[in-house]
């Protein structure tokens, strides 16, 4: 080393931590007065640029474009130009107002922030140093697909032409003689579930709102006309042996009685199937049983009625007496008759099994003894129509008996929601339109029986939230909506033994009690955390013609929009085959909820005309919607 470099050499070690030093303190001050706790730059989502906003800015602007698409409404047009809208002006208590799309501003807003609000400077320097800076986030949202699907099928019923098999069949030949016939096959359609679905994940990660082309596909037949042909002959052969065929059965008097099976029933039960790449011809058994269930099932069966039980006085005790039934084995008697076919036998005896009610209960030891949990929620406010079919929808899940390991359905149990099972209509708003529906009242139903099951520690299979707030379920959070056919809700009884239903009606309070038999496990149901309080848009007007001109109904309130979350964590006792801890965080999310109101149509005068512009807005939706704070109080469903 010479003496210049020896020289030279103190400079270069002062400069270079003195140019790291100045750098490293540029590139602070630009993080500290630029993107402290603010979006780096090149974030975006969808259409909007991200970057400088601070956490409450993402997620404002979030909500509003959800706000947006709900207010809009979700467009879905086929190639033909028809056209469905899922929009959320839907009724109050008969169906969530987006039963197949939920989304999650809070969660899409953290992505922003690597899931932290407060972000360092070292991670600002990573940033900065990454080959690619830029990121496009994708908006957290759900979609399920038997909602979805449901949606689509009941607005586009024509896109759907179910495939037909080539068949057999019988026709009159010339001498009036039923003879057997090949019928061709046909091809079909249905909707591409798919595509749709792909499609509208990808305006929804966007938070954009495109119309969605619903397209079809082709749904080919399994089975040609070709493919009969070769097995014309055999199936002739069966028809022949069937010719004489007789069941026989006992009835409720013990007195023999047959059936005779025609030859038109025994060609629907002819199928053809895939063997080894060859087609073979046999009988189809689901399809037998099909026939029997039609044809048979009326005349032989009986319901066995199990005794509906009530607590009196804290014991159990028959609130209806049981009934002996019997039923026709399906299974077993159309394996015989399949059998039969085989054997060329002309007579068979149908498999009948009777069930005693007796034998049920003394094999069944109930061990009803105690309360395992209780729901609570108030209907204070409703109308008649409401409250009575409040109480409707309570009779009908009182009483009954949940087995063990039965996953329970609401849907299931309530029935068909109709006039004829007592329930009474109002007037709601759907697809735009105002028209009578059945049930209004039975989400409270819902939430009541969600909270009884909470308190019980039963694991819960299915539950959504209401798409708003609604004041009959608050705390926010903690209620559960159901429409037939879908959403439902739904639980396990995973306690080993039968819980039973009991419902009771306290002025505006409506109760479910379990009763079981306490296994020692501990719940806790944490308190409901509402936050991100949004507010109501202004009211909506829509002209109907069920009003005299300028008359005004309001069917909805404003009601404010919020996030809540509550934590469940239920602990089981020592030897329990469960998993020792089970904890699940029950998140809801609510849109904004403009009053609705509707207004009748304006009558139109010669030289003028009556706008619903000009109407004022009724006294009872001016009042703004409270303001809200975080509410962490114990929840006192």
């Amino acid at each position: 080393m010479n003496k210049k470099t020896k020289k030279t050499l103190p400079k270069y070690l002062i400069i270079t931590p003195a140019v790291i030093f100045l750098l490293f303190s540029f590139f602070y001050l630009i993080w500290l007065f630029n993107y402290k706790g603010l979006v780096y730059s090149g974030v975006s989502l969808g259409e909007s640029k991200l970057s400088g906003k601070n956490y409450e800015e993402v997620k404002s602007l979030i909500i509003e474009k959800v706000s947006k698409i709900e207010s809009d409404g979700v467009i879905f047009i086929d190639e033909s130009g028809q056209t469905a809208k899922k929009e959320k002006y839907e009724s109050l208590d008969t169906g969530p107002t987006y039963s197949f799309l939920a989304f999650f501003p809070e969660e899409t807003a953290k992505l922003a922030f690597d899931s932290s609000e407060n972000k360092n400077f070292f991670k600002f320097i990573y940033h900065l140093l990454k080959p690619k800076t830029s990121k496009n986030l994708e908006a957290k949202f759900e979609i399920e697909k038997t909602g979805l699907n449901y949606f689509l099928d009941n607005y586009f019923p024509s896109l759907i032409i179910p495939p037909e098999n080539a068949y057999f069949s019988l026709d009159l030949g010339l001498d009036d003689k039923e003879i057997l016939i090949i019928k061709q096959e046909k091809i079909g359609k249905t909707i591409n579930y798919n595509q749709v679905l792909n499609d509208l994940e990808k305006n929804i990660k966007n938070l954009i709102n495109n119309k969605i082309l619903v397209k079809t596909i082709s749904s080919y037949p399994s089975v040609s006309a070709n493919d009969l042909v070769n097995l014309k002959d055999e199936a002739e052969l069966i028809l022949k042996s069937g010719e004489s065929l007789e069941l026989s059965y006992f009835n409720f008097d013990n007195e023999e009685e047959s059936w005779r099976v025609k030859a038109d029933d025994i060609v629907s039960w002819l199928e053809i199937e895939d063997k080894k790449n060859n087609k073979e011809i046999s009988l189809n058994e689901e399809r037998i049983q099909a026939y029997l269930e039609e044809k048979l099932v009326p005349k032989i069966n009986k319901e066995i009625i199990l005794p509906k039980l009530e607590i009196e006085s804290g014991k159990v005790s028959d609130w209806r007496v049981g009934e002996n039934g019997r039923e026709l084995d399906l299974e077993a008697s159309a394996k015989k008759i399949n059998q039969a076919f085989i054997l060329g036998e002309a007579s068979l005896e149908l498999e009948i099994k009777n069930i005693s009610v007796e034998s049920f209960v003394s094999e069944n030891d109930f061990k009803i003894q105690e309360i395992i949990g209780t729901g609570h929620s108030s209907f204070k406010g409703s109308p008649v129509n409401r409250r009575h079919n409040i109480k409707v929808g309570a009779d009908a899940l009182h009483g009954l008996l949940i087995k063990p390991g039965e996953e329970f359905s609401l849907i299931k149990a309530l029935g068909e929601i109709d006039g004829e099972n007592g329930y009474k209509t109002e007037l709601v708003i759907k697809d735009g339109k105002t028209i009578p529906e059945y049930g209004g009242g039975l989400c409270q139903v819902g939430t009541t029986l969600f909270r009884t099951t909470l308190q019980s520690g039963l694991p819960i299979t299915m539950r959504r939230n209401h798409s708003y707030r609604v004041s009959y379920y608050e705390p926010a959070g903690t209620d559960a909506t159901i429409y037939d056919p879908w959403p439902d809700y739904r639980f396990i009884n995973d306690t080993g033994n039968y819980i039973l239903i009991q419902s009771r009606i306290t002025g505006d309070d409506l109760y479910f009690d379990f009763w079981g038999l306490k296994d020692g496990r501990e719940v806790e149901v944490g308190a409901p955390i509402i936050y991100n309080i949004v507010k109501a848009p202004e009211t909506k007007y829509i002209e109907t013609d069920e009003l005299a001109p300028g008359e005004k109904k309001c069917t909805e309130s404003s009601h404010n929009g919020a996030s809540a979350y509550f934590d469940y964590k239920v602990t089981y006792p020592e030897g329990a085959t469960t998993t020792p801890v089970v904890e699940k965080r029950f998140s809801s999310y609510y849109v904004p909820w403009q009053a609705v109101c509707l207004v009748g149509k304006a009558i139109e005068v010669e030289g003028s005309a009556t706008s619903t512009d000009s109407i004022e807005i009724p006294a009872e939706v001016q009042v703004e919607a409270p303001t809200e704070e975080v509410v962490e109080n114990p929840s006192s469903f």
